[in-house]
């Protein structure tokens, strides 16, 4: 014989206490006035006060209990269940300090797994949480129970609330909580952190392009390391100019910037000029020379253009043997 889920009369009594504290007795009242009678013992809090540590009631009862409670005094969305459900968690986390990791939102949370489970009886409860880029992940549900798995949902809810109170981490961002249900399990996002943005796709900018630029056109400017080294040896700076000359581009002249060439003009005075053609080179007169001794005869030759040649000297009689 398979055993009827159950849901301890205590968790409902937690719940009511904190609307109470928060809603005040008399919402209370009118909502026991308003709910079917099955379901009024279970919102009745002076009934459950009365109530053993271990007594529990129906899961179906319970579920009954708990959506009347959300649509009597909340706005049908959860989030009165999730205010409770903090309430009621932060204050056992108060009498259990050692619960609480601080600085450590995750490991406080993974710790809240036994408070969320013992409530319920003779049904196994899904529990997962995982790490994310952007804080963690928590899957938990009621199998076969679709009506469970989302009020189960609000008050995990409460729950990572209650556990971000106490332990914050330090440089976080505001806590963000975003939730689903699909069947008979129920997906909590919690991002607290900031996730690393994708690399932007690379375009290149104009200020890049001119960085390129200015860098093409330092590599030809000496660098500190040459300077120091042309400092200490004075050879290599002499070295380097002659390959700077050597490397320089002949430089090109423009017809514009050719000076003229200016015609002799000839003078009027010195008559007509000779043609080229019957010009004669002018022969620059020899080195002068000593003259002969006084009483010698010479033959001298006279150029036809007027210079003078050098004397012929006549053949020396050799010495008679």
């Amino acid at each position: 014989m398979t055993a009827v889920a159950r849901l301890r009369s205590w968790f409902l009594r937690n719940l009511l206490e904190a609307a109470e504290r928060e809603l005040g007795a008399s919402a209370l009242a009118s909502l026991a006035a308003r709910v079917p009678a099955r379901v009024r013992p279970h919102l009745s809090l002076d009934r459950l006060r009365t109530t053993a540590a271990l007594d529990a009631i129906p899961l179906d009862e319970g579920e009954d209990a708990l959506l009347a409670l959300d649509q009597g005094l909340g706005d049908v969305t959860g989030r009165l269940l999730e205010r409770l459900a903090r309430e009621m968690f932060a204050r056992q986390l108060v009498q259990a300090a050692a619960a609480v990791r601080v600085g450590d939102l995750y490991g406080t949370v993974a710790r809240l797994r036994g408070p969320l489970e013992h409530p319920f009886l003779d049904t196994e409860l899904t529990f997962e949480l995982e790490r994310s880029d952007a804080g963690f992940n928590l899957t938990v549900g009621v199998p076969g129970r679709p009506r469970a798995t989302r009020l189960l949902r609000h008050v995990a809810t409460g729950a990572i609330l209650a556990a971000e109170r106490f332990a914050r981490e330090s440089q976080a961002e505001p806590l963000k909580i975003h939730g689903e249900t699909f069947a008979d399990r129920a997906r909590i996002e919690a991002q607290f952190r900031r996730a690393s943005d994708p690399p932007p796709a690379f375009e290149p900018s104009p200020t890049s392009a001119a960085r390129r630029s200015s860098g093409a056109s330092r590599i030809g400017q000496p660098t500190l390391s040459d300077e120091v080294a042309r400092i200490l040896d004075p050879s290599l700076s002499l070295g380097r100019a002659r390959t700077e000359v050597k490397e320089q581009p002949p430089k090109r002249i423009s017809s514009s910037e050719m000076e003229a060439v200016k015609i002799p003009v000839p003078d009027p005075a010195l008559g007509p000029a000779t043609p080229v053609s019957q010009r004669r080179p002018t022969v620059p007169p020899p080195p002068a020379e000593s003259g002969p001794p006084e009483g010698s005869k010479q033959r001298r030759l006279v150029d036809p253009r007027g210079v003078t040649l050098p004397a012929i000297r006549p053949p020396s009689k050799p010495p008679k043997a």
